[in-house]
């Protein structure tokens, strides 16, 4: 099997899952509750305006997250899977560069469901809000680029604890415990001196907390944490995978 054809396992694995499928169902019908919920309440957002919304929902995202992580990473350790690309005379870096390709894939299509629907559903009833120049179709791309960013960042934070505990409950309870505490520690100092709390100013989930306000968001901040955060996780998790008894 070559790297090409060992990717496709990845994603026809991926496909074929049926937690994601119910995870997948879930996530439109979280859309789709928001989506109710505005127009029963008359609420006059439009689509455009649904994006920062649905981007700033972090406990959904961080939650998805590691639900994911744990239902495609840690069960592979826990059924002793992982490593059956290694079988086939591929290295280390190879299967575990087919695993994260699938994994970041089907994580972004996940937390992004919860996005579009309302975003479709509110462009339905009060217009998409925006005019389609090429300014603002730009601004718009950039957006959901950052969206997108943030949530590989956070992500790869889950990667490198599956890949460290290699246990599905010690994923999700640690994950969700500092997603937790950084949640609550960004919503009550985001607006109040926040710069004197690095933990909180220099962690994804702050920043996503808001990213919500568009125009008043530090981006080059925004792009060091997560790029950092992204990259340090990233290679955490590969030197974990590298020395790991996977057989």
């Amino acid at each position: 099997m070559n790297m090409k054809n060992l990717i496709r396992s990845e994603f026809y694995k991926l496909a074929k899952s049926g937690s994601y499928k119910v995870m997948m169902a879930f996530s439109v019908g979280v859309g789709l509750f928001f989506s109710f919920y505005g127009i029963s309440h008359s609420v006059t957002a439009s689509g455009y305006q649904m994006l920062p919304i649905m981007d700033s929902f972090v406990m959904f995202h961080t939650i998805f997250t590691s639900v994911f992580t744990a239902a495609f990473v840690c069960s592979e350790f826990s059924g002793r899977t992982v490593g059956m690309g290694l079988l086939c005379g591929l290295p280390r870096r190879k299967v575990f560069l087919a695993k994260i390709t699938a994994y970041f894939a089907g994580l972004l299509c996940l937390l992004s469901a919860v996005v579009v629907t309302p975003m479709v559903a509110m462009s339905l009833v009060n217009g998409f809000g925006m005019e389609l120049t090429a300014g603002n179709c730009m601004d718009f791309l950039a957006q959901a680029a950052f969206f997108w960013l943030a949530c590989s960042a956070i992500g790869g934070f889950f990667l490198f604890l599956a890949m460290a505990t290699k246990n599905t409950a010690a994923t999700m309870g640690a994950g969700l415990g500092i997603a937790y505490l950084m949640l609550v520690l960004a919503s009550n100092y985001v607006n109040a001196d926040v710069e004197r709390f690095s933990p909180v100013r220099y962690s994804v989930i702050c920043q996503m907390f808001i990213l919500g306000d568009w125009e008043n968001l530090s981006k080059g901040l925004f792009l060091g944490v997560v790029l950092v955060t992204l990259a340090v996780t990233l290679a955490a998790s590969a030197l974990i995978f590298e020395r790991s008894e996977l057989a």
